[in-house]
């Protein structure tokens, strides 16, 4: 087993942290911490200052990320394995979460076992799995507590569930579900969306092709805005 920790923790009020990584290999167990803001996380084709995304690549993957404080930067392109859990922890304002997992198909990425959890407002995310081939059995976990956030992620998938708790106001929440799966519920995609708050704004679209996708929204709060689409083939719709 490899087992890397990487723990950074400024002083100063000029200097910026800066974690550059690259991994390849199975049984890898990895820990990012950062404290502060204006900090960066991303690959090892970076200098100091300008950012590249990083890449993982291996199964049998731990990946614990902490970011604290405001207008801190996580980019990861090229992250692929099977059977990867990841736990990401994000609090503070004006960051900003951009990750990729297996766009390119190097690597299949099933079984993947992937907890957000954010606390603060104005902070980007955006996150891809699978863009070109299905990630089957992904159990993703969003818990986004703050005002003023916009997310969008893109979902190629199969065997898959997605809990998504949103707890604020005037936040922006775009997905896109695709992929190819069984007929019955246990084997479709599903997608769980709790609300509570007002003012926000989410649209959603399942098209899963020769499947059948499940939506299931609870919301508590006003002036909320939803635009669903789900297409296994039919007509094309958006809102």
């Amino acid at each position: 087993m490899r087992f890397l920790i990487i723990f950074f923790i400024s002083f100063g009020v000029y200097a910026d942290n800066e974690i550059f990584v690259s991994q390849t290999g199975a049984n890898a167990a990895i820990k990012l911490e950062q404290l502060g803001s204006s900090n960066l996380m991303g690959g090892t084709q970076a200098t100091s200052g300008s950012l590249t995304a990083l890449g993982l690549s291996g199964s049998d993957m731990t990946l614990t990320i902490n970011q604290i404080g405001s207008s801190n930067i996580f980019r990861a392109d090229d992250f692929n394995g099977d059977n990867v859990t990841a736990y990401w922890n994000f609090a503070g304002d004006s960051n900003v979460f951009d990750v990729v997992m297996n766009s390119l198909e190097a690597n299949s990425s099933d079984y993947v076992n992937v907890n957000v959890q954010t606390t603060g407002s104005s902070n980007t995310f955006d996150l891809a799995i699978a863009e070109d081939s299905n990630a089957s059995y992904l159990d993703l976990d969003w818990i986004i507590d703050g005002d003023n956030n916009e997310f969008e992620f893109d979902i190629d998938y199969e065997y898959a569930t997605n809990y998504v708790d949103v707890l604020g106001d005037s936040n922006e929440l775009t997905f896109s579900g695709s992929g190819y799966a069984g007929t019955s519920a246990t084997n479709s995609g599903y997608f769980y969306l709790d609300l509570d708050g007002s003012s926000n704004t989410f649209n959603i679209t399942q098209a899963s092709t020769l499947a059948r996708d499940y939506l299931k929204i609870t919301a508590n709060g006003s002036n909320s805005t939803f635009c669903i689409v789900q297409n296994d083939g039919g007509t094309s719709t958006s809102c």
